[in-house]
């Protein structure tokens, strides 16, 4: 009997020393959510406020030009454009954070063509990549099969935050390189490029939306890492996973995402919503 309890009691212990653990993990990871949020809030206001400050400086500028000046409208122009894309990328960006911690994300499926998914990204950064002499190594033609169920606004929106920091984060005159295959229902996406090298501690927060590295490296909009920890959300909604590897100069990214099931497969899904307000200027 006297055996029996205190078995029971440091049964008993063990338990609340399993529970003070967690709550313990709970308590940091509120502090980090609270410490994010903050960083959040001061970083937003920042990348709202300076591309919108930039246009209408410019504007002004062109409403200022005179008959003799008017060649320089075009390269104008450019610089209105280039900050409108990005504000308008990060303003979407915010977007989506903000349905994934309301809870109202929801999975619409359709039947996606990958390959132009994927071109269609690829055209859109082309300006982005040409500014640091960067090109896109990705095949123009359909060597596997390219038709998968899956979501297509979720899926465009991993594909343009990891193409954005490849970009952003590559050296000068290289090349991205972009491959997919569908294979057993399992679709697979790798973009590697040639940059800024990332540590074993790096991978492992940068798809945690609690986190932030010190050098930037998981941010879409400089410090607060809103691009990629909408992208390890959306990967975890779609039962995916997602692994980087830096080695040599070079880092690359694995997609893996299963086919949804139970949903119209007939259903062709077009255009996401993501880029739906872009103009072409040129």
């Amino acid at each position: 009997m006297i055996e029996e309890s205190i078995e029971n009691e440091k049964m008993l212990r063990d338990e609340i020393k399993q529970l003070n653990a967690e709550l313990k993990e709970v308590n940091e990871k509120l502090q980090k959510s609270e410490s994010f949020k903050s960083h959040f809030i001061s970083n937003i206001t920042n990348e709202i406020i300076n591309p919108f400050t930039s246009i209408i400086g410019i504007a002004k500028n062109i409403m200022q030009l005179n008959h003799k000046q008017i060649g320089q409208i075009h390269s104008m122009a450019n610089l209105i454009y280039n900050e409108a894309f990005d504000l308008d990328f990060q303003l979407k960006n915010i977007f989506e954070a903000a349905k994934i911690e309301a809870g109202e994300t929801e999975i619409e499926a359709g039947s996606i063509d990958i390959r132009e998914l994927i071109a269609n990204v690829l055209e859109r950064f082309r300006f982005k990549a040409e500014k640091k002499s960067l090109y896109f190594d990705f095949p123009t033609q359909d060597l596997y099969q390219t038709r998968f169920v899956s979501d297509s606004n979720k899926l465009q929106t991993i594909i343009s935050n990891l193409i954005s920091n490849a970009i952003k984060f590559s050296t000068e005159k290289n090349k991205i390189v972009i491959r997919h295959k569908i294979e057993d229902n399992i679709l697979t996406v790798n973009i590697s490029n040639t940059g800024i090298a990332l540590s074993g501690d790096d991978i492992k927060v940068m798809f945690d939306r609690f986190s932030k590295l010190d050098n930037n490296i998981n941010s879409l909009n400089q410090g607060h890492g809103l691009g990629l920890s909408v992208v390890g959300a959306y990967v975890e909604i779609l039962e995916g996973q997602i692994t980087i590897e830096s080695a040599n100069g070079i880092n690359t990214v694995s997609l893996s995402l299963p086919e949804l099931q139970g949903y119209d497969a007939d259903f062709q899904a077009g255009d996401t919503e993501f880029f739906d307000n872009e103009i072409e200027l040129f």
